[in-house]
């Protein structure tokens, strides 16, 4: 009886917490301002949490403002569900807490002053990611190695404790990835077939574009391009993988993805990533409105959130740099 009177009940809270968010007439209209105080006063209106942005802002302090009212909707759904349901949401946003640690470990490596980016990761961890609050205030790396040693991906970064001050950073990122989505994976295969085919297909596309990149941007060889993808098939068979390794352009590529159910995601070479999100952006959304509420409703409202926030700062800093509307346009996810 307790669940048949939550779950219907959390169901209408989602779908409230949603509609207080920016849908495609919100974002056209947001494009349709004149100029960035208008685009901003706009977006005032439309956002609750949003009083203190202004048109002087820059965009990683608009990201900043906009994370706070994500980190809010979060800290709700956390209320929202029991202890189970929890213990898979904190997985979802474990992808956020390896953001953070990215980004501090980049800093402390590379010496660069760059306090917005510390600020906004003083917001998520002083609120949600309270094991690794204060990490943006790290300088040292071994005082990095410290703060990080009971956190359950330190085995990556202790890898590399002999050379750490040289550690190189894109090959730990990838792997910080690649044990996100692994992790991800294996948790969505216990939980239900929605979430698994959901995050599937994300690794699935997301290594097909790795594969595009690594061979176009960096010439990597098959050995060096396996290293850096996700060690996750779901609807992309050994044989399709091996091809797509020794495919030698794009129009391959497309021609090898045409033989899978990806056969309709990528339409052109210039739009690969846009074309992904795209894909995914559908499912998420139509699985929103359509189910009642399960796990999988919060994984597509979090997803669907991430978009609306990218959408807007492509649409203010296009405003701001009076980019083209229907350049603006082209690179929105709706």
């Amino acid at each position: 009886m307790t669940n048949l009177l939550k779950y219907p009940a959390l169901n209408a809270k989602m779908k409230g917490m949603y509609t207080k968010t920016l849908n495609p007439e919100d974002i056209e209209e947001l494009m349709k301002q004149g100029n960035l105080r208008e685009a901003i006063y706009f977006l005032k209106t439309k956002l609750k949490g949003l009083e203190n942005i202004h048109e002087s802002m820059s965009r990683r302090v608009l990201e900043q403002e906009l994370n706070n009212v994500f980190i809010i909707d979060i800290l709700k759904l956390y209320q929202y569900l029991d202890y189970q349901e929890n213990k898979i949401f904190a997985q979802f946003i474990l992808k956020y807490k390896i953001n953070c640690v990215k980004n501090v470990f980049r800093n402390v490596t590379t010496n660069k002053d760059v306090d917005t980016t510390l600020k906004n990761i003083d917001n998520w961890t002083n609120k949600i990611f309270s094991s690794i609050d204060g990490i943006n205030h790290i300088t040292e790396e071994t005082e990095f190695l410290s703060m990080i040693h009971q956190e359950e991906y330190y085995e990556i970064f202790e890898a590399y404790e002999a050379i750490i001050e040289n550690a190189p950073l894109e090959e730990i990122e990838v792997k910080l990835d690649q044990y996100y989505f692994e992790k991800i994976f294996t948790l969505a295969k216990k939980v239900n077939h929605e979430l698994t085919e959901m995050i599937g297909k994300e690794i699935d596309l997301l290594n097909i574009i790795w594969i595009y990149r690594a061979k176009k941007y960096f010439q990597y060889n098959v050995e060096q391009i396996q290293a850096i993808l996700i060690p996750v098939r779901y609807k992309i068979s050994k044989h399709i993988q091996d091809a797509l390794l020794h495919a030698d352009n794009f129009e391959e590529i497309k021609a090898i993805i045409n033989q899978t159910i990806y056969q309709h995601v990528f339409q052109t070479e210039e739009t690969i990533e846009r074309d992904k999100n795209q894909y995914l952006y559908k499912i998420y959304k139509q699985y929103f409105h359509t189910k009642m509420f399960n796990i999988c409703t919060i994984f597509c409202y979090m997803n669907l959130i991430d978009i609306e926030i990218k959408n807007i700062i492509n649409v203010i800093e296009g405003i701001r740099y009076n980019i083209d509307r229907k350049q603006i346009q082209a690179r929105l996810i709706m």
